[in-house]
């Protein structure tokens, strides 16, 4: 048996209109966010959840990058760094990995959740905002407290979000 996922469904016009209406969620979501520019906590993991479950890590990757770069051009004017499109493609590949094709248990659900949390948010990002001059030993500790505590909290709502989907899934 495999332990991660590496395959992805055909791209069919059902598929390609499920991972649109998806990356449309995944911007709404993004909106709701709150905090800093270098302490952000947003709802948004809900829809790169769903894209890695239902599309695989190739798929979900790059649907997160694409949808970063189209709500840099939307609601952000300024710069764009592909640093953090990369992030965002890395944490979708990784829920594709542990969540595509696979059955959804509370341990597979925080080992995925906790990568994530761990290289995309605290490294990478981390990584990004120091090379664009925050200084990292100002925000490594925040972050990575702030992720800390984030790990339970996002463990448990898409472990049930994914059980929730796991029962539907056969009817779509």
């Amino acid at each position: 048996m495999q332990v991660l996922s590496f395959s992805s469904p055909k791209l069919s016009t059902r598929n390609i209109v499920y991972l649109a209406m998806m990356m449309a969620m995944q911007i709404v979501l993004s909106r709701f966010s709150f905090g800093t520019p270098w302490l952000k906590i947003s709802p948004a993991f809900f829809a790169t959840i769903l894209m890695g479950y239902y599309f695989g890590p190739w798929m979900a990757a790059a649907a997160a990058a694409l949808n970063d770069q189209l709500s840099i051009m939307i609601f952000n004017p300024g710069a764009n760094f592909p640093g953090f499109t990369l992030s965002a493609a890395i944490a979708a590949m990784i829920y594709g990995m542990f969540f595509h094709g696979k059955k959804v248990s509370v341990i597979r659900t925080l080992l995925g959740v906790g990568l994530v949390l761990l290289i995309s948010n605290i490294i990478l990002t981390t990584l990004w905002l120091n090379m664009m001059g925050t200084p990292w030993q100002g925000i490594i500790w925040p972050r990575t407290i702030k992720n800390v505590v984030m790990l339970p909290i996002q463990t448990a709502l898409s472990y049930a979000t994914l059980k929730s989907v796991e029962r539907i899934r056969p009817h779509l």
